[in-house]
């Protein structure tokens, strides 16, 4: 019987080779700065949506900004109606009296009386009221509807701010759960293609089932990873729509926007620009409105001067009367002053001066809640710009961890668990170093809306 020998070498060179062609240097997917070009989610693709084009929209149409406005011009009603106490407050009045019945002595009926023919009478006049002197009654009422308008005024630009820090915070975490998608997507494919090589050397009996199946492992994890991030992508663009406040497709065309680690002024001047604010402007208004409307409601204790005219006709239509009728004129003055009202005014006053200390505090409130707000975004941007940098380092040695496990195994040295272990730290280095810097980008608009920086008049407040 004949023996083959087999030429070891042989092998070990093929054997060699095919790892070579299997085991190539990982394609970087390092999570790279976003151009300002659009770009696309993977599979389906929808409708483009721009950031400015989305804060345009939102101005246009959000319930909250339609009902600010809504509010201002209900303010600004209430102001004219106040500012009517200026003006004569004149009433026409018609009154008219007919089928006036009596008892006839001249008949006995069984009613025991006969109605008379009907009689008709008609009155008719105006009667005009003209406030001369209340003691700053009226002044000081005007005043606090006019800055109880001017407070709504600033409350549709507070909503504006908002709703365009809600657009970029919305829009910014879309672009992020995009970006992890494109990484998961990714790592399935490198994945994927390990699996068919590690699969093919098994059938080749060159590899174990172990390595195999620690493969095929890592691939379910990122298929499963991938699910889960398409998932929140999804469950991103519903929240981009209620930002909006539109009832928009599922899937949106995102413009990439630059991430740029920039320096931040100091603290100090941040919080100082916070003053600005237009919530806190409204605020402050409410509170002057609140001590206006208690300075009037004390003038109420004092007397109103007032003057009054009345002028009219009146005529009876009965032939049967010689009743003398016509026109008539009157004018005089009247003087109003209030000795008990049940308590009436006390009450209003103590309830103007409860409402003026809850406007006070209010004030106080939230201007403390800017200057918390203020702070914690500036802080949380040098953490997110720390953040970074870790994260590129740590991306970095992933990709060179990597490379050096697949070399090891290449050579025998190593197992295919290196190789996994490589792949799953450079996925999460890649996943936190996304996650960082779209961070650092809502924290860094954040900190604009909260130091009052965000322009309301227009989209343009964003520069992508």
């Amino acid at each position: 019987m004949q023996r083959t020998y087999v030429n070891r070498g042989a092998i070990a060179v093929a054997t060699f080779i095919v790892l070579c062609l299997w085991l190539q240097p990982p394609v970087s997917a390092e999570m790279r700065k976003p151009s300002v070009k659009p770009a696309g989610q993977s599979g389906a693709l929808g409708s483009f949506l721009g950031l400015r084009q989305a804060i345009e929209i939102a101005l246009e149409k959000h319930p909250v900004i339609q009902a600010a406005g809504a509010n201002l011009k209900a303010a600004e009603a209430r102001t004219e109606q106040t500012r009517s106490l200026y003006y004569p407050q004149v009433y026409a009045n018609f009154d008219t009296i007919s089928g006036v019945g009596g008892i006839n002595p001249r008949f006995v009926a069984p009613a025991g009386a006969m109605l008379r023919q009907n009689l008709s009478q008609y009155t008719g006049g105006v009667i005009a009221n003209q406030r001369l002197y209340d003691f700053g009654f009226t002044k000081n009422l005007v005043e606090s509807s006019d800055l109880a308008a001017r407070a709504q005024e600033q409350d549709v630009n507070s909503q504006r701010a908002l709703v365009i820090l809600n657009v970029q915070r919305a829009y910014l975490n879309s672009l992020k759960r995009r970006r992890l998608v494109q990484i998961a997507e990714e790592t399935v494919r490198q994945r994927g293609i390990i699996r068919s090589q590690v699969d093919t050397l098994y059938r080749q009996q060159l590899k174990s089932k172990l390595d195999l199946d620690l493969v095929q492992v890592e691939l379910t994890n990122a298929e499963s990873a991938l699910v889960k991030t398409k998932n929140d992508l999804k469950a991103s663009f519903a929240d981009l729509n209620r930002a909006i406040g539109i009832t928009g497709p599922e899937d949106y065309v995102l413009e990439d926007v630059p991430i740029e680690v920039r320096p931040q002024r100091p603290l100090e001047a941040l919080i100082t620009d916070s003053l600005s604010h237009p919530e806190l402007q409204r605020a402050k208004e409410f509170a002057r409105s609140a001590e206006a409307r208690l300075q009037a409601t004390k003038r109420l204790y004092l007397p109103t001067i007032s003057a009054v005219a009345s002028a009219g006709d009146y005529e009876v239509f009965d032939t049967s009367r010689n009743q003398r009728t016509g026109g008539w004129w009157t004018a005089g003055g009247l003087v109003s002053m209030p000795l008990f009202t049940g308590y009436l005014i006390e009450n209003q006053v103590r309830e103007a001066s409860a409402q003026q200390v809850a406007a006070e505090s209010g004030s106080q409130n939230i201007e403390q809640a800017l200057t918390q707000q203020v702070t914690t975004a500036y802080l949380d941007t040098f953490t997110f710009e720390q953040l970074i940098k870790l994260a590129q380092e740590q991306v970095k040695t992933a990709q060179e961890a990597l490379q050096l496990a697949r070399e090891r195994y290449r050579l025998g040295l190593g197992s295919i668990v290196e190789v996994t272990q490589s792949e799953v730290a450079l996925f999460g280095a890649q996943t936190r170093l996304a996650e960082a810097q779209y961070d650092y980008k809502i924290a860094e608009v954040t900190l604009a809306y909260a130091a009052g920086l965000t322009r309301t008049g227009d989209a343009a407040n964003f520069q992508p």
